[in-house]
């Protein structure tokens, strides 16, 4: 497999990074992340950020951000929605937003704590009341590390089009408890397909990429994946989950690329973009999910960072590495 050539030292960090942080003074444990962008263009002459986070008091909302060059970032709206990871789609004149939707254990749903759903808007505006899509069910998608509390998940959808009636979901599942974290980060990657962007999905059933002791930047959990298009072939890009070895947790985002899309290749550079390890900053110990967008002869990519542990802080930042035509987003705008 030919990679493209995105060694950690041909991406530039942002100047201004984290380019996207809190409105109010951060506290222990504030967090927001998983950014979804739209560039001038693809809806109106601005760029547009979503992404979901927690403060005051640790209650979830979702955000709405604009901005004139992707760095200034203005507060447009905020919703009071119980979700977490993310992920936005064009189809036909609608937006779909499917988000990882906090839920109470529902037996209906497994008991699962978060599910995948998706809810339709055509201003970005007005949403819809979200759809139930997935739900844990296989023995896999249920495993969770207890701590003080069952946390059973699915999780971190990407939604790509592979024809005129071929629509796949990867999303992650099972859980790992994090080592002087106290939170939860997913064990497996797997994928669903449907005739529609709506379903019904019927699942692959089984991991496609899991922890592996023999993979040093993924040997505890596998987080969560965005792909794309890369010529004729697939690109993935994923944000594993490690412990070093003193036992500490950390996240690094991590090339892949594929045939098929199911059977994935790791970089032989990988990470390619790692915590800071020992440094300073945002991104201090864990880099999570991401997208990636293309614009003005770079590729750029937002992702969120943490600097700490248990008491760390999340916020979003972003890294540009030169243009590569062969990259493409896999929904219906290009």
């Amino acid at each position: 497999m030919k990679f493209p050539d995105w060694q950690r030292e041909k991406w530039s960090d942002c100047a201004k990074n984290p380019v996207i942080g809190f409105y109010t003074t951060p506290e222990c444990g504030f967090a927001i992340g998983d950014p979804q962008i739209l560039t001038p263009g693809q809806f109106d002459s601005k760029w547009h950020a979503f992404y979901h986070g927690y403060y005051e008091n640790f209650t979830p909302y979702y955000h709405h951000l604009v901005s004139e060059d992707g760095v200034a970032w203005t507060l447009k709206k905020k919703w009071p929605w119980k979700v977490n990871p993310s992920f936005l789609f064009h189809y036909k004149d609608e937006w779909l937003l499917y988000n990882t939707l906090l839920c109470s254990g529902e037996q209906e749903f497994n008991r699962a704590t978060n599910i995948i759903s998706v809810r339709r808007s055509r201003d970005l505006e007005n949403w819809t009341e979200p759809e139930p899509l997935l739900w844990p069910e296989f023995d896999w998608e249920l495993e969770y590390m207890p701590v003080n509390y069952t946390s059973i998940e699915v999780r971190n959808p990407c939604v790509v089009r592979l024809g005129e009636n071929h629509f796949r979901m990867y999303y992650s599942a099972g859980t790992v408890m994090l080592p002087h974290c106290g939170y939860e980060e997913p064990k497996y990657i797997s994928f669903a397909d449907a005739p529609t962007p709506f379903g019904p999905f019927k699942k692959h059933g089984k991991p496609i990429i899991s922890p592996d002791a023999s993979v040093p930047h993924r040997n505890f959990g596998a987080g969560a994946i965005k792909v794309f298009g890369y010529g004729d072939k697939f690109l993935g890009l994923y944000n594993s989950i490690y412990v070093d070895e003193s036992g500490y947790p950390h996240s690094a985002i991590n090339l892949i690329m594929s045939g098929d899309g199911i059977e994935w290749e790791e970089a032989p550079f990988n990470p390619i973009i790692p915590p800071a390890l020992g440094g300073e900053g945002f991104k201090k110990e864990f880099v999570y999910q991401l997208d990636l967008v293309r614009f003005n002869g770079e590729l750029r990519m937002y992702y969120n960072g943490r600097n700490k542990w248990h008491d760390g802080i999340e916020r979003i930042g972003m890294s540009s590495i030169p243009d590569d035509p062969a990259v493409k987003k896999l929904w219906d705008l290009e």
